[in-house]
C-alpha cells in the first residue's frame, strides 16, 4: 500500500464540525462541582494519545470550561498542573501543632 501525501491525509481528517457548540451543549446543566470533575477527567486524557477528532474534542471541552465564569481559575490551574510536590509527600504529622510539655 503506497503512502498517503499530507493533502490526501489532511483532507481525511478534515471535518465541518462546530466542536464548541457542542461542548457548549455538552457542559450546560452542570453544576461547577461537575464542571471540575470534567476538567479533570479531560486534562487526564490529553495526557494520553488519542486520534485527531477525539483530541479537537477534548480541547473544545476544555477552552468552554476555562472561559465559564462563575469557575475559579486557580482551582483549575491546581487541576491542570497538579498538587505540588510539598502536598503530595505531606504526612498527618507535619500539620500538627500540639506542644511538647515535659512530664513531671
Amino acid at each position: 500500500m503506497a503512502r498517503e501525501t499530507y493533502t490526501r491525509r489532511q483532507a481525511r481528517d478534515y471535518d465541518e464540525r462546530n466542536y464548541i457548540g457542542e461542548a457548549t451543549s455538552l457542559i450546560k446543566g452542570l453544576d461547577d462541582g461537575q464542571l471540575y470533575e470534567l476538567y479533570e477527567i479531560v486534562n487526564q486524557k490529553l495526557s494520553y494519545g488519542t486520534s485527531m477528532k477525539k483530541e479537537k474534542e477534548l480541547l473544545a471541552v476544555k477552552e468552554v470550561i476555562e472561559k465559564q465564569n462563575q469557575l475559579d481559575t486557580l482551582q483549575l490551574k491546581t487541576i491542570r498542573k497538579g498538587r505540588s510536590e510539598m502536598a503530595r509527600d505531606a504526612r498527618e504529622r507535619d500539620g500538627r501543632t500540639t506542644v511538647h510539655r515535659k512530664k513531671v
